[in-house]
């Protein structure tokens, strides 16, 4: 019988890391007068690999998630005494303790201190880290079906959409579920000059004639980790042409393949836009092959770029 995969909400962790501190689960609390009720809040989505046959789990790509974890700090104007190393050290910490031995995700946030307000963002905040168990759904076996959205994706110039903020969530959350309601799996937004943005919570990658093409990082997208990693995989992996330009909407309905990227939908095929089959409606070759590569490369199977894999240290007995 298949493993079933875990899903959000499914269950979780026995402690977390708050301040500093390892705690047990039912201690992590925050305070109904904090300033979550607005959002002030700021995260990252980073995933660990678990390699049977080395009998590993690897953190993919930590280093680069912390780094733009404490872009946003700076930007929102937190000030925290936690440095990335120790966030690290604890998020490492928790993975060991619990002794994972499948996939992983590890959730740091960032958000203010009780006694900042809608009208000062700026000021003390606490740093919390929790992990839960959570299956890869690179094996998927077809497309998913997206809209292009009514709603635009925020622009730079309204909230930081460079960086993971909560606030920018409702942006995609309010898209992503006009779209489900209507049938469809995913959307992919706009931005407000008409050209093709981002899903919510994933970048778009477009396959032309053999080129792989993305809209750059000032198109209002998140600057994310795993769309580099594409692009890295396009580069040095599979030796193709990479260009980064402005996408218009109707270059998808005729593009040969399109998917999807992020820390949580990894490489997401795109069966069709809008009922226009991309391709033949199935799941294409190349992003087959970003597929196969992404997975090789995430799990150690493949062991180029080992800067990008993190060993969590095993439980002692």
């Amino acid at each position: 019988m298949a493993k079933k995969t875990k899903m959000w909400g499914e269950d979780h962790s026995k402690y977390i890391w708050l301040d500093g501190e390892q705690i047990p689960w039912d201690q992590g609390t925050v305070h109904v007068t904090q300033g979550h009720i607005f959002a002030h809040a700021i995260f990252e989505g980073i995933r660990a690999y678990w390699n049977d046959d080395q009998e590993k789990l690897f953190v993919f790509r930590f280093k680069e998630h912390l780094d733009r974890l404490y872009r946003s700090i700076k930007l929102m104007r937190m000030e925290t005494p936690y440095t990335l190393e120790d966030v690290w050290n604890g998020s490492l910490e928790l993975c060991r303790v619990h002794g994972y031995r499948e996939d992983v995700y590890i959730f740091p946030t960032v958000y203010f201190s009780p006694d900042v307000y809608l009208n000062k963002m700026a000021g003390p905040a606490h740093i919390y880290v929790h992990t839960f168990a959570y299956g890869s759904n690179l094996r998927r076996k077809d497309g998913a079906r997206c809209s292009v959205s009514s709603w635009t994706r925020i622009s730079d110039n309204t909230l930081p959409a460079r960086i993971k903020c909560w606030a920018n969530y409702r942006n995609s959350a309010i898209a992503w579920t006009d779209a489900t309601l209507k049938g469809f799996d995913e959307t992919i937004m706009l931005n407000n000059r008409g050209k093709v943005c981002e899903a919510p919570g994933a970048c778009l990658m477009m396959i032309q004639d053999g080129v792989l093409i993305t809209p750059p990082v000032t198109a209002d997208i998140l600057v994310s980790v795993t769309r580099d990693t594409i692009l890295r995989i396009g580069r040095d992996v599979l030796e193709m042409p990479v260009v980064e330009r402005e996408i218009d909407r109707t270059e998808l309905y005729t593009a040969d393949e399109v998917f999807l990227c992020g820390t949580g939908a990894e490489v997401t095929p795109v069966a069709s836009i809008d009922n226009y089959d991309i391709g033949n409606g199935s799941i294409g070759p190349v992003t087959q092959q970003f597929r196969e590569a992404y997975n090789g490369l995430i799990r150690g199977i493949d062991e180029r770029f080992p800067e990008w894999r993190t060993d969590v240290p095993l439980q002692s007995a």
